[in-house]
């Protein structure tokens, strides 16, 4: 369709499902009511060893066979293959930094592979994105609906944005959140993310207004976007259906549990397209932001209490008992030196004073752990 204006860039997130994005794929180019280019269309693909643990999470063979999807798919498209793996919050960063810092576009279209789109969901985007100059205050936008709702497909209305599959994100959402979003990022970086420190991450938001006891990057964006004031929306109707049955955060019982398996897509472009009202925008901020400052101030000191109960967070300051602890677990012994309690208590964290003494010479010459 010539008349119409070039789309944002499109991101497809992938790692090993190369099932679940070949069908993606197929309903991307499937796309009614919408010009797609193949070259602004690009593939974020995860790698399968991780460059901190030496683990592997994915098998080569079907991330080279994911790669192989997409270059079906979009001959045209530009594919962004990591050597290692990033994991999950690190290789979505990279997407985003690539559309607002690379490209500089102003509004970039994101897709994990689970998601398989109806034919109008593109363009129930686009309707959206040209309704985004009066409400600057929307940072997510999307359209896979809400399949628990009875909704009327020829009048979509504004619902709250639960996960993120597929939306449009600004670049002017994306970049309040970057300095908010910096201790998440710097932790999901140091690790693998499949082993995230849970409650290291849940203390993160102590000095923050809102709070969350999951450790996701989905979260740490959801919970940056209601402190910072940003709307996330979604259409009440499912202009596509999630497909994952299997993966991160998805089981098969889970999955069919939430009655995924009989969600179903519109087919027919709607008389009418989403209206964005300010009241509407107003009221889905107001109340993200409560409940999360809610959960804050009531439930999230008793959650954090029974995490700290079953999990210790290696990035505190360490203390004399645990320097005791640390020494005759790892070492046989008690430290010997005169100033060493006095130089580490309360001034390294556990972390630091655990991998030192994994990696000391004794450690090594006794046989012991870390080479």
């Amino acid at each position: 369709m010539s008349d119409q204006p070039p789309l944002p860039p499109i991101v497809i997130f992938s790692f090993t499902r190369e099932d679940y994005l070949r069908r993606l794929c197929a309903s991307l180019r499937a796309q009614q009511g919408v010009r797609l280019e193949e070259g602004r269309v690009h593939l974020v693909q995860d790698g399968a060893r991780s460059p901190r643990s030496g683990n592997v999470y994915g098998d080569p063979a079907r991330i080279e066979a994911s790669i192989a999807a997409f270059r079906e798919a979009f001959p045209g498209g530009h594919v962004h293959a990591s050597a290692d793996n990033l994991g999950i919050a690190m290789n979505i960063q990279r997407g985003e930094a690539l559309v607002f810092e690379s490209l500089d576009a102003e509004v970039g279209y994101f897709f994990e592979d689970d998601l398989e789109l109806g034919p109008w969901y593109l363009a129930t985007l686009e309707a959206m994105r040209a309704q985004l100059g009066a409400h600057p205050e929307i940072g997510y936008f999307a359209a896979y609906g809400d399949h628990r709702r009875v909704s009327d497909p020829d009048a979509p209305k504004l619902v709250p944005l639960e996960h993120h599959w597929g939306f449009g994100l600004t670049r002017r959402c994306w970049r309040a959140m970057q300095p908010w979003l910096q201790p998440f990022l710097r932790t999901y970086g140091r690790v693998d993310y499949q082993m995230r420190p849970d409650l290291a991450i849940a203390e993160l938001y102590l000095d923050k207004p809102v709070a969350h006891t999951a450790s996701s990057q989905d979260v740490a964006k959801t919970m940056a976007c209601a402190d910072l004031g940003f709307a996330r929306v979604n259409t009440d109707v499912c202009f596509a259906r999630y497909i994952g049955e299997r993966g991160e955060s998805f089981s098969p019982a889970g999955f069919t549990r939430l009655g995924f398996p009989a969600m179903a897509y519109a087919t027919e472009r709607p008389r009418q397209a989403p209206a964005i009202t300010p009241a509407a925008v107003e009221e889905i901020i107001r109340a993200k932001r409560a409940s999360c400052t809610e959960f804050r101030q009531t439930a999230f000191p008793a959650r954090l209490e029974e995490l700290r109960g079953r999990i210790l967070n290696p990035d505190r300051l360490v203390t004399r008992e645990e320097l005791d602890q640390l020494w005759r677990l790892l070492m046989d012994r008690a430290p010997d030196a005169a100033d060493y309690y006095a130089n580490t208590v309360g001034r390294r964290t556990v972390r630091e004073v655990r991998t030192a003494l994994l990696r000391s010479r004794e450690a090594r010459g006794k046989s012991f752990y870390m080479v």
